[in-house]
This record gives C-alpha cells, structure tokens and sequence, in this order.
C-alpha cells in the first residue's frame, strides 16, 4: 500500500462520521437523549481527527500522484487548500464536541444553545469536506467532470 492509497482509505472518515453525526445529532435532540447526543459528539471527535490524519497522509500522497504525468498540479494545490480551511473546522467542531461532553458531566445551563452550535459548525464542517472531496476527485477522477452529450440517432 502507498502512501495515495492509503490517503484514499482514511479521507473519507470525517466526511462520513460528520454527516452521520449530525442526523444523530439531530435525532438527540428531538428525543432530548443525552445518551444519543454523546455518540454524535464522539463521532465529531472522530472527525476531527480523522481530518488531521487525511491532512497528514494528503502530504505523502502529494507525492506520489505528483510524478504521473496526467495529473493537474493546480488540481493538487486546490484540493490542499481547501482540505486545510476544511482541517480548522473539523477542530472546532471538535473542541465543542469535547465541551459539549464536559458540559454533560458539569451540568451546565448552556447546553442547548451548545448543541446548535455544534449542529451549525458541523453542517458547514460536511458542507466544506464535500467541496474538499469535489476537488480531491478532480485530481484522478476526470471522468466525473465531464459532460457528456450523447446523442440519440
């Protein structure tokens, strides 16, 4: 296994534990169930870290898919800049999180309003790992990025 292929194995974590974080998230909080807002916070943790080590294991795999000659170096340069705008999020997101499991254990009065804050952060944090995995795709994979017109005879 190289290092590109093992960016590929390990950038989909955040993308996949934030999105199915914050239907969870969702779902604690119409049920009001602390139980499945925790999961949902661990699962953001798991984010954010996941998205330091697709940051990571992007600079290896940087170069390896520099030296084929088809590739877009622009391509490249787009997809790092924007899965290190995407790396920021992910880490409030996070940091929240975390807070959001000590307030738990604390019993604060600000939970609720911490829990929109995270469920917003979250939602920006998938919609800005979407566009990370759009321009990632644009690096190898020409074929989705292109419009065919087929006519019919």
């Amino acid at each position: 296994m190289n290092p590109a292929h093992l960016h590929l194995i390990v950038n989909h974590i955040p993308i996949f534990t934030t999105v199915i974080g914050i239907f969870i998230l969702i779902w604690g909080m119409y049920k009001s169930r602390s139980s499945i807002l925790n999961i949902a916070f661990v699962l953001f943790i798991f984010g954010a870290i996941g998205s330091y080590v697709a940051i990571e294991t992007g600079e290896s795999a940087e170069d390896v898919v520099e030296e084929i000659a088809t590739v877009s170096h622009d391509a490249i340069h787009d997809h790092e800049e924007a899965a290190e705008l995407s790396l920021w999020f992910a880490i409030v997101m996070g940091l929240l999180s975390a807070g959001a499991l000590a307030a738990k254990k604390l019993n604060l009065r600000f939970e609720t309003g911490l829990h929109i804050v995270i469920l917003l952060t979250a939602l920006i944090t998938a919609g800005i790992l979407m566009y990370v995995a759009y321009e990632g795709g644009k690096i190898m994979h020409k074929e989705a990025y292109t419009e065919q017109v087929q006519s019919e005879n």
